[in-house]
């Protein structure tokens, strides 16, 4: 990797009060969440989001087990730290006063909560450190690192630090062993290397560097997982420990960001080879992985309502770790990736109207979403109140739009305003306002999937190469305008190895699904690609997207509620 800091992208580490510089800059800065707006389909998802899950979440089921311990099951504990890590990004948003006062209110419960030796688990003092309570520490530590720094609150980064020095007094060389004291090979408890990693960077103790340090030595102990050295040797997440992928990618984010604090190589190709291996060998064409919790083998990917598709904290936990990997690169990969998942799999796993999380969403099947608490109905939330922070930003020297949605956002050289109907549409209508400098070069993702891609600046028509990223450098002044057609190419994905003989119909972006409620008749025949159209929604779809082809209706898979992606030839 190149190890450069941009000078005027320096400010976005300070803003968050770092003590220690990360040694690898990331290339590409997300414009932070207060410089942003965001409307169109993932406005309205986040509002719903908002609404019907943050506001709506069981605080003093959230609360209880750290205040009445025992909890009522293994890892209650993981609940309030996921609340409070996607609260505090959507307040950032929406500066949503309803939501402060909850956070706020929740945030002090949990602090109260702490015993006097730094333990703020859920377990009776006889079973601590066992199954899962340094993972639900790991989550207290994200909630409580993530609010200290949202709310400049000093009690929620000192009750962090009071758990850092309580896990690096008990755990390590001569001490107790965190493999042993975990579930999934370790991989559970050892996952608490990302916030101790930011808990580092935040208060630049070198005590719990060295807690980083052992988390990752401890893998290749002998009754660890050999994380690192498997993924060097097989390439494969599903050779690697018992494949358990929410566990695995959980630790993998935590390898990202030590090896951006300590820029040491032999951290970072193993993730970059599993990243790799997930997307090429086991990811479904939604944008998630994972079968019945577990990576399958090579293009191993039932989708039926039996095989427990995409868990939606391996869903969020892919998305996490390719945001991080685009940060770190500015490759259009993983924006591509990113969009694959959000606007297909992160928004299908969410009913639309009142928020509920699916914790499995088939492709061919029945969604099933509900309110509760559960690890997936925790999760989701999160990947939804990341949205923000994957659609635009900047690189070195300019701009970047990743994800098409309409809003603006701010950056060290312009505000951009885009107005778009997309996904619905291909066309995008980017303006310059507010420019800060004079010469810049504004990057612009060019899908994978698209058959054409064109920059319309002064007259001046720029195409761009399907998989890039475009950058159109010119002396921008206010009011620019830049004209963005992309063709929504509609094409077929073949079944593989689990659908030989059926295929899937995606359209842009989305997989379209055929919705049951809308074809009362068995599907058993390809339509024709060519005819298929935009039709007006039926009186019973609430949808605003459907699609008609040789009289099958199709809606996007984001949209479905009982539905087929995979259609069989005749």
């Amino acid at each position: 990797m190149v190890r450069h800091r941009f000078a005027l992208l320096a400010i976005a580490t300070c803003a968050y009060g770092a003590a220690v510089p990360d040694r690898v800059a990331d290339r590409f800065v997300p414009t932070p969440f207060e410089q942003q707006r965001i409307e169109g389909l993932l406005g309205q998802r986040m509002r719903v989001n908002l609404e019907g899950r943050l506001l709506a979440v069981d605080e003093p089921r959230l609360l209880k087990g750290f205040e009445q311990p025992p909890g009522e099951q293994a890892w209650i504990g993981e609940h309030i730290g996921k609340y409070l890590d996607a609260a505090c990004n959507t307040w950032r948003l929406t500066h949503d006063e309803r939501l402060k006062t909850q956070m706020d209110r929740m945030a002090r419960r949990l602090i109260a909560a702490q015993h006097s030796d730094g333990y703020l688990g859920t377990y009776s003092n006889d079973k601590r450190w066992t199954a899962w309570d340094v993972w639900v520490h790991k989550y207290d530590l994200i909630g409580l690192l993530n609010y200290s720094q949202t709310m400049k609150d000093a009690s929620a980064l000192e009750a962090a630090r009071h758990i850092g020095d309580l896990l690096s007094q008990t755990f390590g060389p001569g001490r107790r062993d965190i493999i042993a004291a975990s579930t999934h090979v370790g991989m559970a408890a050892t996952s608490v290397l990302e916030p101790m990693v930011q808990l580092y960077r935040l208060t630049g103790e070198p005590r719990y560097l060295e807690f980083c340090r052992y988390l990752v030595a401890s893998w290749d102990q002998p009754n660890g997982p050999k994380l690192l050295e498997s993924l060097r040797t097989t390439g494969s997440v599903f050779k690697t420990a018992n494949a358990k992928a929410y566990e695995m990618m959980s630790d993998l984010i935590g390898v990202v960001e030590l090896y951006k604090v300590t820029g040491e190589e032999r951290l970072i190709q193993p993730v970059l080879a599993a990243w790799r291996d997930i997307r090429d060998n086991r990811l479904y064409i939604t944008g998630t992985t994972s079968s019945k919790e577990h990576f399958t083998g090579d293009h191993v990917l039932p989708a039926g309502d039996a095989d427990n598709v995409g868990e939606g904290c391996a869903t969020v936990t892919w998305l996490q770790l390719t945001w991080r990997l685009l940060r770190l690169t500015g490759g259009a990969e993983y924006a591509e990736e990113l969009e694959r998942t959000v606007y297909n799999q992160l928004l299908g796993a969410q009913d639309p109207h009142n928020g509920n999380i699916c914790y499995f969403t088939p492709l061919n099947g029945t969604k099933k979403p509900g309110p509760g608490v559960n690890c997936c109905v925790s999760s989701e939330p999160r990947g939804i109140s990341l949205i923000p922070l994957l659609t635009w930003g900047a690189m070195s020297d300019g701009p970047a739009v990743m994800l098409y949605t309409p809003g603006s956002f701010e950056t060290p050289f312009a505000r951009i305003e885009s107005d778009t109907a997309y996904p619905q549409a291909g066309t995008v209508r980017l303006r310059i306002a507010n420019a800060r400098k004079k010469d810049f070069t504004l990057y612009l993702r060019v899908p994978q999937w698209t058959s054409t891609f064109t920059a319309i600046v002064n007259k001046r028509r720029i195409a761009g190469k399907p998989g890039t990223l475009l950058p159109i450098k010119s002396a921008w002044k206010n009011g620019d305008v830049i004209a963005v057609e992309m063709d929504m190419t509609v094409r077929l994905l073949p079944g593989g190895d689990n659908y030989p003989g059926a295929v899937a119909i995606a359209r842009g972006p989305q997989v379209l699904a055929a919705e049951n409620r809308l074809n009362p008749e068995a599907i058993s025949v390809l339509p024709t690609l060519a005819t298929l159209q935009s039709a007006a929604p039926p009186a019973t779809w609430d949808g605003t997207q459907v699609y008609t082809a040789d009289g099958v209706t199709f809606v996007p898979f984001a949209d479905a509620v009982a539905m087929r992606v995979w259609i069989p030839l005749r």
